[in-house]
């Protein structure tokens, strides 16, 4: 059977997320995010999402948060570190209610995703016993198990529709690869119905044979984004943009306090005018792009 290309665009990869959907982002705190397909989730104002944020998500949830994007969350923290310690959409919508959060920490995600990957319905885990996460998260529950009697913590599976991660590179029949760290991106994609990831090249077969044990797993969708993961990093070629995250925070701090001017100027400039992609780095400016490569 004759291998087809998997390279799409971003306006045909954003088709395949719906309203209601779950999915879950790659990436760790300011590095690695698929802000391209974000960003367009985010301009469609897709609705009803549940979205599990990576083990430790950043900006780009409470982005998705603000735009009312988000029925229900799953993340052990939203924030940018020095830029935003906690994200301000966030931060309003769990205090009033406004989205479901499902309360957990890192270890307990990740077996959420064991267990959604392996096909099984929980997976045990020691995280979170003598801690009020069971009382929060009534589907954490506390079991004895078979072999010594000991307790333990049983995190349920959890379908999940489409991963959303960035990586280095691919080529045209999805082999992904990165440069450094993957955190766990590789086990979103296996607990996922199906796996788009933005990268920063499309490369030749030959060039992921000549490294084939760096290859992290076979997209269904690859989309091609250069500086795809602004105004985070990508690791080995730029770093997070630490202005733009400032601006970010402040314009959603200040919204959620009742002055809407500058989020509806970060909105009108970076989320609702540009067309695609590259209209967005457009705005950005080529200046500041190239000023993160210096490392």
């Amino acid at each position: 059977m004759e291998r087809k290309s998997v390279i799409v665009d971003e306006a045909a990869a954003l088709d395949k997320i719906q309203d209601g959907m779950t999915i879950a982002l790659g990436g760790f705190i300011t590095a690695q995010h698929a802000m391209g397909i974000i960003r367009g989730l985010a301009g469609r104002r897709i609705k009803g999402l549940t979205v599990i944020g990576s083990l430790s998500a950043s900006l780009e949830v409470d982005l998705l948060v603000g735009c009312g994007c988000v029925r229900r969350l799953i993340s052990a923290y939203v924030g940018a570190e020095a830029a935003a310690p906690i994200g301000p959409f966030f931060k309003k919508a769990a205090e009033s209610g406004q989205i479901d959060i499902w309360e957990c920490d890192e270890i307990i995600i990740a077996a959420m995703l064991h267990a959604t990957a392996a096909g099984v319905p929980f997976f045990p885990v020691r995280g979170g016993l003598g801690t009020a996460l069971p009382e929060l998260n009534k589907d954490l529950k506390e079991f004895r198990d078979p072999i010594h009697n000991e307790p333990l913590l049983a995190v349920p599976a959890m379908p999940i529709h489409v991963a959303i991660t960035h990586a280095n590179c691919a080529d045209r029949y999805g082999n992904v690869q990165y440069t450094g760290n993957a955190f766990a991106d590789g086990l979103i994609h296996r607990a996922a119905d199906t796996t788009i990831t933005t990268v920063e090249r499309i490369v030749s077969p030959e060039e992921i044979r000549r490294d084939p044990f760096k290859t992290a797993y076979n997209a269904q969708t690859i989309v091609r984004m250069p500086y795809g993961s602004h105004p985070y990093s990508c690791h080995g070629l730029y770093v997070e943009d630490h202005d733009h995250l400032t601006q970010y925070a402040t314009a959603a701090y200040m919204s959620t306090k009742g002055d809407h001017s500058a989020w509806d100027e970060y909105l009108k400039r970076f989320i609702d005018t540009p067309e695609d992609h590259l209209a967005y780095l457009e705005q950005v400016g080529v200046r500041t792009l190239f000023s993160l490569n210096e490392f």
